[in-house]
């Protein structure tokens, strides 16, 4: 049966690491919407579409995009994954309480998956790290400009392990732009795992802080996945 995961957590704290691990080891299809919304905005559309150029202003402060905006995509894009059979797994989105669960008018993201895969199919995973740590990790980061792949800390490498790309700097992790996105998560993303919490998803918290394998094992084992 396919399922859905969403991994929550600080800027830094492995998100999309462990986002990739899944979709690798057990055929997850994984819908990192940051990247997706990045493409977007760094596409030559972005220099008329007035949407986009508003999108990217945000997206470039560190403050997170139109919620409404945001929720058409990853509603539109997980509705297509899951028709394929194919389990998805989220890096941090949904992003606010509007894009997790709508309002009157609009359903939210949780609600697709809920119909889409079923509630008992659907979890999320807590990944925990100290602040210190988040603005060490991010302020250092370096990522493929090509395929997206970040590179681990301990690791020099002028170009990408996986395609050879030069590494680049993302516009979000310069450490004034990561205090405003650990803002962001306190006030705007921390809040929706409580409010799924209170309407009983399976919530698995997971220390975030050793190397990216082990913490894998964790995540693993809180999903109770086997093969």
């Amino acid at each position: 049966m396919a399922n859905a995961v969403i991994i929550y957590g600080p800027p830094g704290s492995g998100k999309g690491t462990q986002a990739e691990l899944l979709e690798r080891k057990y055929g997850y299809i994984h819908f990192d919407t940051g990247r997706f919304i990045e493409g977007l905005l760094r596409s030559p559309q972005a220099e008329t579409d007035p949407v986009l150029m508003r999108e990217k202003k945000l997206f470039d402060s560190g403050i997170l995009c139109t919620p409404s905006w945001v929720l058409s995509i990853t509603k539109d894009e997980a509705t297509r994954i899951a028709r394929s059979g194919f389990s998805i797994v989220f890096s941090g989105s949904p992003r606010t309480m509007y894009e997790a669960f709508g309002d009157e008018k609009t359903g939210g993201l949780l609600a697709t998956l809920v119909d889409m895969y079923r509630k008992e199919n659907v979890s999320v995973v807590q990944l925990e790290v100290r602040d210190e740590t988040s603005m060490k990790r991010n302020s250092g980061r370096l990522v493929c400009s090509v395929c997206g792949l970040p590179k681990l800390e301990s690791v020099a490498l002028p170009h990408c392990p996986l395609c050879a790309a030069p590494m680049r700097t993302r516009s979000l992790d310069n450490p004034e732009v990561i205090k405003v996105r650990l803002k962001e998560y306190r006030e705007r993303t921390y809040p929706i795992v409580e409010g799924m919490r209170k309407e009983n998803f399976n919530i698995i918290t997971v220390d975030g802080e050793p190397l990216p394998y082990k913490v894998f094992e964790s995540v693993t084992k809180g999903l109770k996945l086997t093969k």
